[in-house]
């Protein structure tokens, strides 16, 4: 709203611009330039506010089909430390499911947790991520250690039953075996 605002501010000042230019033209030099100029920026502001609208209906369109917004999509998946340092990252963005394991040579994973400290309470497929209907999902392929969530909005930790998929959200930890995993 404060961009549109702004955008609007400036465009009238170009119309004021225009106007004085306009009506005092013989008391100013290069009035084809700073009319031009004026005329220029007016247009781009003009575009500016309208594309600040539409992409504002857009959020809000998002927001009531409960879909999450540009700044609530989830694009990466991070492997951290116990002390909280990235270890591993994987690119989430256009993708529409993911599969968390162990690569043995013989499965597709998408995320390899073969390498990590905790590598042996990973299965070699331990859960699927799904991306459906605007939101990720996590689900349990009937692992040996589960899995489980450290929910962003109440920083309570759900173990996950089997076969059950739960939604995930920007800013959730899944813990998989002892392995920490940032959604971002």
């Amino acid at each position: 709203m404060k961009k549109r605002g702004i955008d609007l501010v400036i465009a009238a000042v170009c119309i004021a611009v225009i106007g004085i230019v306009f009506f005092y033209s013989d008391q100013v030099r290069g009035r084809g330039i700073i009319m031009a100029t004026a005329a220029l920026l007016l247009i781009v502001f003009l575009i500016l506010a309208v594309r600040n609208t539409e992409e504002k209906k857009q959020a809000v369109g998002r927001l009531k089909l409960g879909l999450p917004t540009d700044a609530e999509l989830i694009t990466e998946i991070v492997l951290l430390s116990e002390e909280d340092t990235e270890l591993m990252a994987w690119d989430m963005y256009g993708k529409m499911a993911m599969v968390i394991g162990r690569d043995v040579r013989e499965n597709q994973v998408d995320i390899d947790l073969g390498s990590s400290s905790y590598a042996s309470m990973v299965d070699i497929e331990h859960a699927v991520l799904n991306y459906s209907t605007g939101n990720w999902y996590v689900e349990d392929l009937g692992s040996s250690n589960g899995i489980s969530v450290k929910k962003a909005e109440d920083g309570r930790v759900y173990k996950l039953s089997a076969d059950t998929p739960c939604r995930i959200e920007k800013g959730d930890h899944l813990y998989v075996g002892l392995n920490r995993l940032l959604l971002r």
